[in-house]
């Protein structure tokens, strides 16, 4: 007979834990399943912050400032080998949606000499147009843009060559920095690798760095466009 209970017991404890619950509905499809408004009084306030979730699932309340802020991205090492690190991964642009595309906003510096004053580079990630008749070429490529600023307070910007670093453009997804030191007698340079996935419109932006300890990024935002 206990053996009997404890498994009818056990069988309605897994029946419970299971169970989905449902909130002004019959027919709940989630464990908890609310049809109307929702209100948790602890998450309160009068500057209308966001609610977020950490890893454990727990809600709390954060204000816009701290979630756009801008994002360190630290490709650092304790040798000049080249390194590689993520500065984003994800959507962009919608494969079927021609006039779709995005811009990734972000300012950079690295360790060596001449390359040490911030850079803004933009990269805008859209399709190709065809010179010849205007139309899109169905070829997704990556755009950078680039202002070094200016050096110190003088009003002389940082754009003369061979003022450093110097920018160049292999192709059309790779944005290079050449600095003016070097590390072990090879010259320092720093890579914008931007990787496009046409058929999912996703793409991977990385820091690759070569003869130097340090290329600090500072990601400040990702804007998608949205066809009008």
């Amino acid at each position: 007979m206990k053996t009997k209970t404890f498994f009818l017991t056990a069988l309605a404890f897994c029946s419970y834990m299971n169970a989905q619950v449902g909130i002004n509905t019959t027919t709940p499809t989630s464990t908890l399943d609310i049809n109307g408004s929702v209100r948790v009084r602890n998450l309160s306030n009068t500057e209308q912050k966001i609610v977020t979730a950490d890893s454990d699932g727990t809600f709390s309340l954060m204000s816009p400032e701290e979630i756009f802020s801008p994002k360190a991205i630290l490709n650092t090492s304790t040798n000049g080998a080249e390194q590689r690190s993520t500065i984003y991964e994800g959507k962009c642009f919608q494969p079927t949606d021609n006039a779709s595309s995005c811009t990734v906003s972000l300012n950079h510096y690295s360790s060596c000499a001449g390359f040490n004053t911030p850079v803004e580079t933009k990269i805008v990630v859209g399709q190709n147009l065809n010179t010849a008749n205007g139309q899109f070429s169905g070829v997704w490529s990556a755009r950078y843009i680039d202002n070094k600023g200016f050096t110190n307070s003088s009003s002389i910007p940082n754009q003369p060559v061979p003022d450093y670093p110097r920018i160049s453009y292999p192709n059309a997804n790779i944005s290079n920095y050449l600095a003016s030191s070097s590390l072990a007698g090879q010259q320092c340079t720093a890579d914008l690798v931007a990787t496009i996935n046409p058929t999912t419109g996703e793409i991977k932006l990385e820091s690759v760095k070569r003869n130097m300890y340090a290329h600090l990024v500072y990601l400040l935002s990702v804007a998608r466009s949205r066809t009008l």
